[in-house]
């Protein structure tokens, strides 16, 4: 192929342009940006010509021609810029890179266009149709999404729990008392609950413990076992709150200390199990999916154990009874 010299090429690109009809002044025209080589591997005449042909009709109007150097500020210049550029100007250089910017909205489609395989005199057409499908899809992109304002500065309300928590655990400390049997007693329990819905059902596993005081010295009692609770929940904005009926099973130990002389110490144990209802707290902290786990009992024993002197009962994991549990947990 004979080089035509791009000066040459230039000025007849500039008359040509010169006589197109003018068009709407409200949009500035499409801006032409040309390799700045002395010669192309395509007839840039024809690309001009063909490329206002693809782009007749679309708003803002096509073409006039810019400086080689505009297309490095074309993100500062408003309007459309089509900007054709060469790797290198060896003549057996035939790798276009045809880059389309929307100055206005700081938006930019480019793509490398390769002419080795394409007749001399198909190369001004593909350039023109891939020019022109870059710029009709850059324009068919929405614009960006407006920013909203900074909301103004003040405390906010917590936001409510998109849903409530399917999986909880939590560790407790746990106080318990029997009033009128002489007997309280404090420990630890592990608490794992599975919530669906409205429902929700939760396994505690406690160990209890206390020593209450007599006249001839005091009853150690110690207490391992099992709470199954369900019921219904509800989530009140942050919070969430279960009620549910909750049966123990458990095994006590009592072992008598005696400290007046002449006295003799027994211990014995038995199997225990009590029913009662619960209501649960569960406060969302602010770090993560920890949260604050609150609850209350209330119920009475169903099978105790009692430690009798000389005949008269002194302490016993009997009657009504009501604990107290707060921790700390995660949820998911």
């Amino acid at each position: 192929m004979r080089a035509i010299p791009f000066p040459a090429l230039t000025a007849a690109a500039v008359v040509a342009l010169g006589a197109l009809p003018v068009r709407a002044a409200e949009a500035p025209p499409i801006r032409v940006s040309l390799p700045s080589c002395p010669s192309a591997p395509f007839s840039i005449e024809s690309f001009l010509g063909l490329l206002e042909v693809e782009l007749a009709g679309h708003v803002p109007p096509c073409c006039v021609l810019a400086a080689p150097a505009a297309a490095a500020n074309a993100a500062a210049t408003p309007g459309l810029e089509v900007a054709l550029s060469l790797d290198s100007c060896d003549a057996g250089a035939t790798a276009v890179d045809v880059r389309v910017y929307d100055g206005g909205r700081a938006k930019g489609a480019e793509r490398r266009v390769g002419l080795g395989d394409i007749p001399a005199e198909a190369r001004s057409r593909a350039l023109a149709l891939a020019a022109a499908e870059l710029v009709h899809s850059l324009a068919q992109e929405p614009p960006a999404a407006a920013v909203p304002p900074p909301s103004p500065a003040g405390p906010t309300a917590p936001a409510a729990p998109r849903r409530l928590p399917g999986l909880i655990a939590s560790g407790l400390v746990q106080l318990e008392s029997h009033p009128g049997n002489n007997m309280f007693l404090w420990g630890l329990a592990a608490s794992a609950a599975a919530g669906r819905g409205a429902w929700q059902a939760a396994l505690d596993l406690q160990y209890l413990g206390g020593d209450p005081s007599m006249a001839l010295g005091d009853v150690q009692t110690t207490v391992l076992a099992g709470a199954l609770t369900a019921g219904p929940r509800l989530g009140l904005g942050r919070v969430v709150l279960d009620v549910g009926a909750t049966g123990r099973l458990g095994w006590c130990w009592m072992s008598g200390h005696i400290t007046a002389p002449n006295a003799l110490a027994g211990s014995g144990s038995a199997l225990v199990g009590s029913a009662g209802g619960r209501l649960g707290v569960l406060l969302p902290t602010a770090a993560g999916p920890s949260h604050l786990r609150a609850v209350v009992e209330g119920g009475a024993m169903i099978h105790g154990l009692e430690a009798e002197v000389n005949g008269a009962r002194v302490a016993g994991l009997a009657g009504g009874y009501l604990l107290f549990g707060l921790g700390f947990g995660e949820h998911r």
